[in-house]
Protein backbone atom coordinates (compact mmCIF):
# COMPACT_ATOMS: atom_id res chain seq x y z
CA UNK A 1 0.00 0.00 0.00
CA UNK A 2 1.00 3.99 -0.43
CA UNK A 3 2.18 5.96 1.71
CA UNK A 4 0.16 8.81 2.46
CA UNK A 5 2.92 11.03 1.41
CA UNK A 6 3.04 9.22 -2.27
CA UNK A 7 -0.85 8.36 -2.97
CA UNK A 8 -2.18 10.33 -5.31
CA UNK A 9 -4.67 12.99 -3.60
CA UNK A 10 -8.61 12.60 -3.72
CA UNK A 11 -9.63 14.72 -5.89
CA UNK A 12 -12.78 17.42 -5.25
CA UNK A 13 -13.62 18.77 -8.34
CA UNK A 14 -14.83 17.57 -11.36
CA UNK A 15 -11.45 19.04 -13.29
CA UNK A 16 -8.99 17.26 -10.58
CA UNK A 17 -10.91 13.98 -11.03
CA UNK A 18 -10.51 14.27 -14.93
CA UNK A 19 -7.13 15.08 -14.58
CA UNK A 20 -6.12 12.42 -12.08
CA UNK A 21 -7.80 9.70 -14.02
CA UNK A 22 -5.90 10.52 -17.01
CA UNK A 23 -2.72 10.54 -15.28
CA UNK A 24 -3.39 6.56 -15.31
CA UNK A 25 -2.91 4.95 -18.98
CA UNK A 26 -5.78 2.79 -19.24
CA UNK A 27 -8.42 5.53 -19.34
CA UNK A 28 -6.30 6.98 -22.50
CA UNK A 29 -5.85 3.98 -23.98
CA UNK A 30 -9.54 3.30 -23.59
CA UNK A 31 -10.69 6.93 -25.07
CA UNK A 32 -8.22 6.64 -27.96
CA UNK A 33 -10.02 2.95 -28.74
CA UNK A 34 -13.44 5.10 -28.21
CA UNK A 35 -12.94 7.58 -30.09
CA UNK A 36 -11.24 5.96 -33.06
CA UNK A 37 -13.41 3.30 -33.47
CA UNK A 38 -16.38 5.82 -33.61
CA UNK A 39 -14.77 7.84 -35.77
CA UNK A 40 -14.10 4.61 -38.31
CA UNK A 41 -17.61 3.67 -38.05
CA UNK A 42 -18.70 7.46 -38.73
CA UNK A 43 -16.54 7.27 -41.75
CA UNK A 44 -17.60 3.76 -43.01
CA UNK A 45 -21.08 4.75 -43.34
CA UNK A 46 -23.48 2.41 -45.69
CA UNK A 47 -26.06 2.63 -42.79
CA UNK A 48 -28.56 0.15 -42.64
CA UNK A 49 -31.23 -0.81 -39.95
CA UNK A 50 -29.72 -3.75 -39.21
CA UNK A 51 -26.94 -1.82 -38.10
CA UNK A 52 -28.00 -1.35 -34.76
CA UNK A 53 -28.26 -4.78 -33.76
CA UNK A 54 -24.60 -5.59 -32.89
CA UNK A 55 -24.60 -2.47 -30.87
CA UNK A 56 -27.48 -2.98 -29.27
CA UNK A 57 -26.77 -6.20 -28.15
CA UNK A 58 -23.37 -5.58 -26.29
CA UNK A 59 -25.56 -2.29 -24.70
CA UNK A 60 -27.75 -5.09 -23.23
CA UNK A 61 -25.29 -7.89 -22.46
CA UNK A 62 -23.13 -5.35 -20.55
CA UNK A 63 -24.74 -5.18 -17.68
CA UNK A 64 -24.21 -8.62 -16.97
CA UNK A 65 -20.61 -8.69 -18.55
CA UNK A 66 -19.68 -6.44 -15.93
CA UNK A 67 -21.30 -8.39 -12.87
CA UNK A 68 -19.66 -11.66 -14.39
CA UNK A 69 -15.96 -10.37 -14.65
CA UNK A 70 -16.24 -8.56 -11.25
CA UNK A 71 -17.79 -11.74 -9.47
CA UNK A 72 -15.86 -14.23 -11.44
CA UNK A 73 -12.45 -12.95 -11.84
CA UNK A 74 -11.37 -10.09 -9.58
CA UNK A 75 -13.04 -11.61 -6.51
CA UNK A 76 -11.88 -15.41 -7.63
CA UNK A 77 -10.22 -17.40 -5.07
CA UNK A 78 -7.11 -17.94 -6.50
CA UNK A 79 -7.21 -21.81 -7.77
CA UNK A 80 -5.19 -24.62 -7.91
CA UNK A 81 -3.88 -26.47 -10.61
CA UNK A 82 -1.31 -29.21 -11.06
CA UNK A 83 0.04 -28.57 -7.26
CA UNK A 84 0.12 -24.36 -8.32
CA UNK A 85 -1.75 -21.40 -7.15
CA UNK A 86 -3.31 -19.84 -10.47
CA UNK A 87 -3.05 -16.19 -8.38
CA UNK A 88 -3.71 -13.60 -11.59
CA UNK A 89 -2.07 -9.92 -11.24
CA UNK A 90 -5.41 -8.58 -11.92
CA UNK A 91 -7.53 -10.58 -8.80
CA UNK A 92 -4.14 -9.84 -6.83
CA UNK A 93 -4.81 -6.01 -7.38
CA UNK A 94 -8.24 -5.99 -7.36
CA UNK A 95 -7.71 -7.76 -3.99
CA UNK A 96 -5.42 -4.82 -2.77
CA UNK A 97 -7.85 -2.16 -3.98
CA UNK A 98 -10.20 -3.55 -1.16
CA UNK A 99 -7.91 -2.77 1.66
CA UNK A 100 -7.80 0.33 1.20
CA UNK A 101 -10.34 1.45 -1.52
CA UNK A 102 -9.10 5.48 -0.86
CA UNK A 103 -5.65 4.52 -2.57
CA UNK A 104 -6.24 6.12 -6.04
CA UNK A 105 -2.42 4.68 -7.08
CA UNK A 106 -3.65 1.21 -9.04
CA UNK A 107 -7.49 1.03 -9.38
CA UNK A 108 -7.92 1.33 -12.85
CA UNK A 109 -7.57 -1.32 -15.49
CA UNK A 110 -4.43 -3.72 -15.29
CA UNK A 111 -2.39 -2.65 -18.13
CA UNK A 112 -1.76 -6.58 -18.94
CA UNK A 113 -5.19 -7.02 -19.90
CA UNK A 114 -4.47 -4.60 -23.52
CA UNK A 115 -2.29 -6.58 -25.61
CA UNK A 116 -3.94 -9.82 -24.64
CA UNK A 117 -7.73 -8.75 -24.63
CA UNK A 118 -8.77 -5.91 -27.16
CA UNK A 119 -6.59 -8.43 -30.01
CA UNK A 120 -8.56 -11.14 -29.15
CA UNK A 121 -12.18 -8.91 -29.02
CA UNK A 122 -10.98 -7.67 -32.59
CA UNK A 123 -10.77 -10.49 -33.75
CA UNK A 124 -13.93 -12.26 -33.09
CA UNK A 125 -15.67 -9.37 -33.87
CA UNK A 126 -14.56 -8.86 -37.53
CA UNK A 127 -14.00 -12.75 -37.79
CA UNK A 128 -17.64 -13.48 -36.76
CA UNK A 129 -19.94 -10.62 -38.01
CA UNK A 130 -20.82 -10.36 -41.17
CA UNK A 131 -19.46 -7.01 -42.42
CA UNK A 132 -17.04 -4.36 -41.31
CA UNK A 133 -19.63 -2.13 -40.72
CA UNK A 134 -21.41 -4.29 -37.83
CA UNK A 135 -18.24 -5.43 -36.07
CA UNK A 136 -16.97 -1.86 -35.83
CA UNK A 137 -20.50 -0.75 -34.51
CA UNK A 138 -20.09 -3.74 -31.79
CA UNK A 139 -16.68 -2.56 -30.92
CA UNK A 140 -16.91 0.92 -30.89
CA UNK A 141 -19.94 -0.03 -28.54
CA UNK A 142 -18.69 -1.82 -26.47
CA UNK A 143 -15.24 0.24 -26.32
CA UNK A 144 -17.62 3.43 -25.07
CA UNK A 145 -19.18 1.46 -22.27
CA UNK A 146 -15.52 0.23 -21.50
CA UNK A 147 -14.47 3.78 -20.72
CA UNK A 148 -17.65 4.68 -19.16
CA UNK A 149 -16.72 1.61 -16.62
CA UNK A 150 -13.56 3.10 -15.75
CA UNK A 151 -15.31 6.73 -15.41
CA UNK A 152 -17.92 5.11 -12.96
CA UNK A 153 -15.14 3.22 -11.35
CA UNK A 154 -12.95 6.21 -10.35
CA UNK A 155 -15.40 8.67 -10.09
CA UNK A 156 -16.81 6.20 -6.81
CA UNK A 157 -14.03 6.22 -5.41
CA UNK A 158 -13.30 10.47 -4.97
CA UNK A 159 -15.05 13.40 -3.48
CA UNK A 160 -17.17 14.95 -6.43
CA UNK A 161 -19.38 13.42 -8.64
CA UNK A 162 -21.79 14.51 -10.94
CA UNK A 163 -25.14 16.44 -9.90
CA UNK A 164 -27.21 13.67 -11.90
CA UNK A 165 -28.77 10.91 -9.60
CA UNK A 166 -27.68 8.36 -11.42
CA UNK A 167 -23.95 8.96 -11.15
CA UNK A 168 -24.88 9.38 -7.21
CA UNK A 169 -26.42 6.16 -7.42
CA UNK A 170 -23.80 4.73 -8.95
CA UNK A 171 -21.29 6.27 -6.47
CA UNK A 172 -23.46 4.96 -3.52
CA UNK A 173 -24.05 1.78 -4.43
CA UNK A 174 -19.90 1.12 -5.19
CA UNK A 175 -19.29 2.38 -1.99
CA UNK A 176 -21.77 0.06 0.21
CA UNK A 177 -19.57 -2.58 -1.89
CA UNK A 178 -16.45 -1.71 -0.74
CA UNK A 179 -17.68 -0.59 3.37
CA UNK A 180 -20.40 -2.45 3.71
CA UNK A 181 -20.49 -5.94 2.20
CA UNK A 182 -17.60 -7.23 -0.37
CA UNK A 183 -20.33 -9.91 -1.91
CA UNK A 184 -23.03 -7.84 -2.98
CA UNK A 185 -23.61 -5.01 -5.42
CA UNK A 186 -21.33 -5.71 -8.00
CA UNK A 187 -22.01 -3.64 -10.56
CA UNK A 188 -20.18 -0.56 -11.33
CA UNK A 189 -21.25 1.59 -13.99
CA UNK A 190 -24.74 -0.01 -14.25
CA UNK A 191 -26.67 -1.51 -11.68
CA UNK A 192 -29.26 -3.85 -14.13
CA UNK A 193 -27.10 -7.19 -13.73
CA UNK A 194 -27.62 -6.46 -9.20
CA UNK A 195 -31.30 -5.83 -9.97
CA UNK A 196 -31.63 -8.91 -12.45
CA UNK A 197 -29.87 -11.11 -10.22
CA UNK A 198 -30.72 -9.82 -6.77
CA UNK A 199 -27.48 -8.37 -5.30
CA UNK A 200 -28.58 -5.06 -4.44
CA UNK A 201 -30.19 -5.08 -1.25
CA UNK A 202 -31.55 -2.33 0.77
CA UNK A 203 -28.11 -1.34 2.49
CA UNK A 204 -30.35 -1.58 5.93
CA UNK A 205 -31.08 -5.09 5.03
CA UNK A 206 -27.73 -6.24 3.96
CA UNK A 207 -25.12 -7.52 6.84
CA UNK A 208 -21.76 -6.02 7.29
CA UNK A 209 -19.19 -8.21 6.24
CA UNK A 210 -16.14 -8.66 8.37
CA UNK A 211 -13.95 -9.25 5.45
CA UNK A 212 -14.84 -6.51 3.65
CA UNK A 213 -11.38 -5.37 3.51
CA UNK A 214 -10.32 -8.82 3.10
CA UNK A 215 -11.68 -10.48 -0.22
CA UNK A 216 -11.07 -14.39 0.04
CA UNK A 217 -8.71 -13.77 3.35
CA UNK A 218 -6.49 -13.20 1.43
CA UNK A 219 -5.39 -9.49 2.44
CA UNK A 220 -1.93 -10.42 4.66
CA UNK A 221 -0.69 -12.82 1.69
CA UNK A 222 -1.14 -10.23 -1.47
CA UNK A 223 -0.44 -6.87 0.80
CA UNK A 224 -0.57 -5.08 3.91
CA UNK A 225 -3.79 -5.46 6.34
CA UNK A 226 -6.52 -2.38 6.07
CA UNK A 227 -5.33 -0.21 9.07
Amino acid sequence: MNSAQTRPPIPTTAGETIRELYRNASPIILTILAVGLVAYRLWLGNWRPADLIAPLAILLIWPFFEWVIHVKLLHMKPPRMFGRTINLNVGRTHRKHHVDPNDLSDITINLEVFPTVVPVIFLLAYGLMPTIELATGALAMFFVLALHYEWCHFMAHVRWTPALSYYRRRQRMHRLHHFRNENLWWGVSTGIGDLVLGTAPDAADAPRSPTVYNVNGMAGTDTASHG
